[in-house]
């Protein structure tokens, strides 16, 4: 495989790993559990997908490699607590879009750090993106959907997502710098334990039962770690360490459209004209990005 070839099969895996990510939502509002019980029971059902994946890999971490991947993991614990505390508060969609802000942080992480300039191409996508994203949000909100009972309680949501977006674009800057030397297997195991280890702390502290009590309960955890943590961050962990860091976050914007169908469909959170012309721009701006990327 060349090098495009493998561009473009990374691009392809992380546009795939934020469809599936899609899910993620979905799966906080149906569980029996509290947000940060289920994010424990996410990571932990994804942990023996993970060992198989890293053992049969050759590129294994060093004990410094090491060191920076449990701090991955603890971003990415931290990010998606946030998050998911943000879906009691407000829409699915907004929490989904305001934690997607990520390639904003990354991208100027990247400019500052790794010397990353994106192409012009990248900025306009990006731009096109965004401006749909948050479309998507104005929408949303004028449909007047979502948990929140006030609009300062809404507003908090979104501040609460808004404020995850810096815990995983650090997550994200880290995989991308180990990715090339280091397997995706061992980066996920290391990240998802030390996340798993952050949730249970988290869990603990703030008195959240740990057990479902159905046997539907016990499914979607095991969706969530099998479809969401190992399937699509998976996806999206290849992805970014093989991309530069602006493209392949912004691919991530993939997310909000996503599930913003899939409330739909579930949670009658209704998509109007506004709504899908903002996932209309979303889809563009990816193109156009990809486009700048070839």
């Amino acid at each position: 495989m060349n090098q495009a070839e493998g561009r473009t099969g990374a691009a392809f895996a992380a546009l795939g790993g934020a469809a599936l990510l899609g899910l993620s939502p979905i799966g906080i509002r149906l569980s029996e559990l509290g947000p940060q019980a289920t994010n424990l029971w996410r990571f932990v059902f994804a942990l023996p997908i993970l060992l198989a994946w890293a053992l049969l890999s050759r590129r294994m971490p060093s004990a410094g490699h090491t060191g920076w991947l449990v701090l991955a993991g603890l971003l990415f614990g931290f990010e998606i607590s946030l998050w998911a505390e943000a879906l009691s508060h407000t829409t699915v969609t907004n929490a989904t879009l305001f934690s997607n802000m990520t390639p904003i942080f990354a991208a100027a992480f990247a400019w500052f750090v790794f010397k990353e300039r994106p192409k012009a191409g990248v900025f306009w996508g990006g731009a096109i993106a965004l401006a749909g994203a948050l479309t998507l949000a104005i929408a949303r909100a004028r449909a007047g959907t979502g948990p929140a009972a006030t609009p300062e309680e809404g507003w908090y949501g979104d501040a609460l997502g808004f404020s995850s977006a810096i815990g995983y674009a650090g997550y994200l800057l880290i995989v991308r710098h180990l990715g090339g030397r280091v397997s995706t297997g061992a980066v996920m195991f290391i990240a998802t334990a030390a996340a798993a280890l952050y949730a249970l702390a988290l869990s603990l502290a703030l008195g959240e039962a740990l057990l479902p009590q159905t046997l539907n309960g016990w499914l979607v955890l095991l969706g969530l770690g099998v479809v969401v943590q190992a399937a699509a961050q998976g996806l999206i962990a290849y992805g970014v360490a093989r991309l530069p860091i602006a493209a392949s976050t912004i691919m991530l914007w993939m997310q909000p459209v996503m599930a913003a169908v899939w409330s739909w469909v579930l949670f009658s959170e209704s998509l109007g004209p506004l709504a899908l012309g903002g996932a209309v721009l979303v889809l563009a701006g990816i193109f156009v990005v990809q486009r700048a990327r070839q």
